[in-house]
């Protein structure tokens, strides 16, 4: 019996999958796309790519300033304020990926890329949280430029390019990211 398939694309689907690349390629389509703040199909893969586990009025809140903000030029700042002043709640995680959505060179601030980073989220009261949340973004930021001028970066890449040939054409930084996001 003589069974044709591509060993090379099957592992980089699989792969590809298990780091929901998939996913993340139909939110960076999607996003220009759509008007995020009733796409319901969006907001329920957008939801689980990111993990998003808050009540109907937050969610509200946070697709409602996506739509507001994804054709202009927010900044990291301008969103985790927004969303302090309209849910009490500071969200470095959601905020970062919101903005990563919008500008796909931006990092995500995510657990696991935090703590491969050696970055701590501090403050005893929120006012200092939110501020030392900017800082840290900022750092992010810094760590990730400097980062894509070392030879380990471009070794990260050319092996994301060869693995997953498919998915070149994401950022940089997203390659990166999804290699941190990768190491538990």
């Amino acid at each position: 019996m003589d069974i044709n398939f591509d060993v090379n694309k099957i592992f980089q689907e699989r792969l590809a999958s298990s780091m929901g690349l998939d996913k993340y390629q139909f939110i960076m389509e999607q996003v220009k796309k759509t008007d995020v703040s009733t796409d319901t199909d969006f907001q329920r893969t957008f939801n689980g790519f990111y993990i998003v586990r808050r009540n109907e009025a937050w969610r509200k809140v946070y697709y409602d300033h996506f739509e507001s903000v994804k054709g202009s030029t927010p900044t990291f700042a301008s969103i985790l304020t927004y969303l302090y002043e309209h849910t009490g709640n500071i969200e470095p995680s959601f905020s970062s990926k919101m903005l990563a959505t919008i500008f796909p060179d931006k990092p995500i601030w995510d657990r696991y890329v935090v703590q491969n980073l050696n970055m701590e989220l501090v403050g005893a009261t929120k006012e200092e949280r939110l501020s030392n949340a900017i800082a840290l973004y900022a750092d992010m930021e810094k760590w990730y430029s400097d980062f894509l001028q070392t030879d380990k970066a471009k070794e990260c890449i050319e092996a994301f390019e060869r693995v997953m040939p498919d998915y070149k054409h994401i950022s940089s930084v997203k390659k990166i990211d999804s290699i941190l996001w990768s190491i538990r």
